[in-house]
């Protein structure tokens, strides 16, 4: 399986993003909250979203990029078929913590 990161499996549309945060269910550990719901996809789609509580955009996009590549190392483990939403909380996280706290997140999904 490709390890890449590609434009389907972005979660981008409105209605769908809505969808997400509507009605899907969810799990948090510090600093990281996961939605997740079923999609008639056979592939899984993600999307990032930091809260407001960023003070600079580098931070904010520096986590999200830690996000989306914690998610790109594990992505195997990920069942295909499921929107998710990484909710991500202000915090001196580096990318083994956004690692540790999708593992973990992920485990109790499943």
């Amino acid at each position: 399986m490709r390890r890449n990161l590609t434009r389907r499996e972005r979660l981008k549309a409105k209605a769908d993003l809505q969808r997400v945060f509507n009605r899907a269910a969810s799990i948090e550990t510090k600093g990281f909250k996961l939605l997740y719901i079923e999609n008639a996809l056979p592939w899984s789609r993600i999307a990032v979203c930091p809260v407001r509580g960023f003070r600079r955009a580098v931070d904010r996009n520096r986590q999200k990029r830690a996000c989306r590549e914690a998610y790109r190392h594990l992505k195997d483990q990920v069942r295909p078929g499921l929107d998710l939403a990484f909710v991500l909380f202000p915090g001196e996280y580096g990318f083994h913590d956004r690692y540790r706290q999708l593992q973990t997140v992920l485990q109790r999904a499943d």
